[in-house]
């Protein structure tokens, strides 16, 4: 098993792309906490309890990874259970307002930066410290095509994934010596229904039908498809075990090709 012994603390697990690296990385022999907002505890619960019931270990804590006290409080909580922290995955996120740069209000790209780049930083800060005291650690983050280009209607989120992209880097080069990696994925549009809901709005925000939308995105991408998330947790396993122990301050694109670097 690829994470026999590790101990892994995912962000954003309740749902979408968290909960599968967290079935996932279970069956790969890791140890979970798994984090969400308090609204999403009955989805949490239950990612926990399936992972249990199949034989794993997982544990679930509701908590706003926005708030530096909620987040020093879970790391804290996740070294008393299980001694040390291998894996931190940054799966939370908040793709905000669907508009001109110049319709995006003061509150609205606050709040993505808070919940896509600070939740992040705070997160990866907080983890750091660990790690160092362990020598070892590997930092995956969830980013998007919005962390690679620009893009119509998405301003906020493309400024909070860039920033992402940056910290990441920076990360990497300061605590490489230390033994720690930090690495991204960036993955293309995900075959679920936020997906579509969030296209239509965006098409009707520039004029267009969602199937236009639809087949100008997907005619980007060469394999003509959306990505599953279990595409993107196999991607996740990749960073967090020692498979790719030579890899850091990279970006990994499971996009279908749309992005190539």
């Amino acid at each position: 098993m690829k994470l026999q012994d590790q101990v892994a603390l995912i962000v954003g697990g309740a749902r979408g792309i968290g909960a599968t690296i967290a079935h996932t990385f279970s069956n790969e022999g890791a140890s979970m906490v798994l984090v969400d907002l308090e609204k999403m505890k009955p989805e949490l619960n239950a990612v926990a309890q399936t992972i249990s019931q199949q034989g794993g270990n997982a544990v679930a804590i509701s908590a706003d990874c926005s708030d530096d006290r909620q987040v020093n409080n879970l790391v804290d909580e996740t070294v008393r259970r299980f001694g040390k922290i291998d894996v931190l995955i940054n799966s939370a996120g908040f793709r905000g307002p669907l508009v001109a740069v110049t319709e995006i209000s003061d509150k609205e790209f606050d709040e993505v930066i808070l919940y896509n780049l600070k939740l992040v930083f705070l997160c990866c800060r907080a983890v750091l410290k660990q790690m160092v005291k362990q020598k070892s650690g590997s930092i995956v983050s969830i980013s998007g095509t919005a962390g690679r280009e620009g893009m119509a209607m998405r301003g906020s989120l493309c400024a909070a994934k860039w920033g992402v992209v940056g910290l990441t880097q920076t990360i990497a080069k300061e605590y490489g010596p230390h033994g720690i990696r930090a690495n991204i994925i960036c993955p293309g549009g995900m075959d679920e229904p936020d997906l579509r809901e969030m296209y239509a709005e965006r098409a009707k925000s520039l004029g267009m039908t969602f199937k236009e939308l639809e087949n100008q995105i997907l005619a980007l991408t060469p394999l003509r498809k959306y990505a599953k998330h279990e595409e993107v947790a196999n991607a996740a396993l990749f960073l967090a075990s020692s498979d790719s122990s030579h890899t850091t301050g990279e970006s990994l694109n499971v996009s279908g090709g749309r992005l190539m670097s």
